[in-house]
């Protein structure tokens, strides 16, 4: 874990995997001919925010981005020390769930499980993150997302990553392990070689 000295290079970091994100974003919506007009309607802003998060000019918030990688068919995920994709806790229920929601509580899950299995509090997540318990609590319960910065902020203060994975793999390995933690009664650390 990095303290608090070492956070100009973690936020230095993470802005690179960010702009690599969106880079791959790019590459994958120009080969499927995707207009960046097209994309502005699908996640409901304008044509040159689009255009300026693909610049590096702006990043987009993490629903936005959440929305662009749906949109390519594919899924924002974390990735443990190990390199294999964190799923979350099963929810209590899916039901009224919207994609967004689902894509937030993907995220923000996996860390939260990750925190738990490093033994940390949402205190100490704060500290190290640079932000407060009352944010770092907020993000967990999805009440309000991360800015796309500080996920890949906090991902990397918990020694993970954040990854692109095509949608449909991430899907058929998460039914996998409900159906394994179903048919066993038991409750697996959710993990997955994606």
């Amino acid at each position: 874990m990095k303290s608090g000295r070492d956070s100009t290079a973690a936020d230095a970091a993470a802005k690179l995997v960010l702009a690599q994100i969106i880079s791959e974003l790019r590459t994958m919506r120009r080969a499927a001919r995707i207009t960046q007009a097209a994309m502005s309607t699908h996640v409901q802003r304008r044509t040159p925010r689009v255009n300026a998060w693909e610049t590096g000019q702006a990043n987009p918030t993490l629903v936005r981005l959440t929305r662009v990688v749906d949109r390519l068919d594919q899924c924002l995920v974390i990735l443990g020390p190990d390199g294999k994709v964190l799923l979350p806790e099963r929810p209590w229920s899916l039901a009224n769930r919207t994609s967004d929601s689902l894509a937030l509580w993907r995220l923000a899950g996996a860390l939260k499980r990750q925190r738990q299995d490093l033994g940390l509090s949402q205190r100490d997540v704060a500290r190290i993150v640079g932000t407060s318990q009352s944010a770092v609590s907020l993000w967990e319960l999805m009440i309000e997302p991360p800015s796309s910065i500080r996920q890949v902020i906090w991902a990397r203060k918990l020694e993970c990553s954040v990854a692109l994975r095509p949608k449909d793999l991430v899907l058929r390995e998460a039914i996998r392990v409900l159906t394994d933690e179903w048919n066993t009664g038991s409750h697996p650390r959710l993990t997955s070689s994606l």
